[in-house]
């Protein structure tokens, strides 16, 4: 008869201490962490995500990929009709050949909000972008979102640029306007003039920011063609397509546009928030060989998920 020996007892494990267990839980929860710092973070430093430093705004001459020849926007017969799209004013552009797809008081002048910043950005950029340069009071002492520039500290063109188109910071916007014009009723009077050459009728600028709305007005219409113009500029068409911008080792700026995360093909451009304008996004997409650019004003709601769908209604019609 075959003998196995004695029973053995399972062995106790030893009882856990509650130091260790609180380790557990520590690093249970660091772990966690990282798994989400690596999902939605992570991508921030990836330049093939978008993500760039300073040097990377270093844009060829000529155009790119994405450049489109100087177009101008065309009404005709709509392409359709999108349902319902809960904004005060409209409009869907094929940004290819200008045009107007679709429109909802697309010429009704209203606060736009930081969407300002986009002729900002083009009258500041009418030369390649200089040497660093001091702050000044005039710079300074804006309200609403700032980067904090304190008089006596030095910046550069460059970073100024990217400061206003993609963290939309107000005293970035100021700095730019005394910078190039010498004060900012100066450069203002040098933003209108600008409009008026592009022919945007409904459109009157009275800072370089758009945190104030007094007398700060413009139309989706004419916001779309400012965005077209932006898109033909290699430097500004590479900011206003980055998720972040490193700035220094210490500073970095990231974009409030979440359709360059969640958007497939989005290339940016500008969001705007104020009480009186309420949400404002100008938005463009490209797949393939067609770009889309949706504008939307006074959006009541989600204007990033207003502006996916427009811009999905837009490819489906820009045939």
């Amino acid at each position: 008869m075959q003998s196995f020996g004695r029973r053995q007892r399972p062995r106790r494990l030893p009882p856990l201490r509650p130091l260790a267990m609180a380790a557990v839980v520590v690093a249970s929860a660091l772990l966690a962490t990282a798994a989400f710092v690596t999902h939605r973070l992570w991508p921030l430093t990836d330049r093939a995500a978008g993500a760039i430093d300073a040097r990377g705004l270093t844009a060829p001459s000529g155009g790119g990929p994405g450049a489109a020849p100087q177009v101008e926007l065309v009404a005709g017969a709509p392409a359709g009709h999108p349902k319902h799209v809960p904004a005060r004013a409209a409009i869907v552009v094929d940004r290819t050949t200008g045009r107007v797809l679709w429109q909802k008081g697309a010429h009704r002048p209203l606060p736009i909000a930081s969407l300002t910043k986009l002729m900002t950005a083009l009258v500041a950029a009418d030369r390649k972008p200089g040497a660093a340069f001091l702050v000044t009071p005039a710079m300074t002492g804006v309200p609403g979102y700032t980067l904090g520039l304190k008089a006596g500290d030095r910046v550069t063109e460059r970073r100024m640029l990217a400061a206003a188109l993609i963290a939309s910071a107000n005293d970035a916007a100021n700095a730019l306007a005394v910078h190039r014009s010498g004060s900012i009723a100066r450069f203002v009077r040098r933003m209108n003039a600008e409009a008026r050459t592009l022919g945007l009728h409904d459109t009157h600028y009275s800072n370089p920011s758009g945190i104030f709305d007094t007398a700060n007005n413009s139309s989706a219409w004419d916001q779309a063609t400012i965005s077209l113009r932006v898109l033909e500029q290699p430097l500004l068409r590479r900011m206003v397509g980055s998720k972040s911008y490193t700035a220094s080792p210490t500073a970095s700026y990231v974009s409030r546009n979440t359709l360059l995360w969640d958007y497939r093909g989005a290339i940016g451009i500008k969001t705007g928030q104020t009480t009186a304008a309420g949400n404002c996004i100008a938005a463009a997409a490209r797949r393939k060989d067609r770009s889309i650019v949706v504008v939307l004003l006074h959006v009541d709601g989600d204007e990033f998920a207003t502006a996916a769908r427009l811009l999905d209604w837009g490819f489906r019609h820009a045939g």
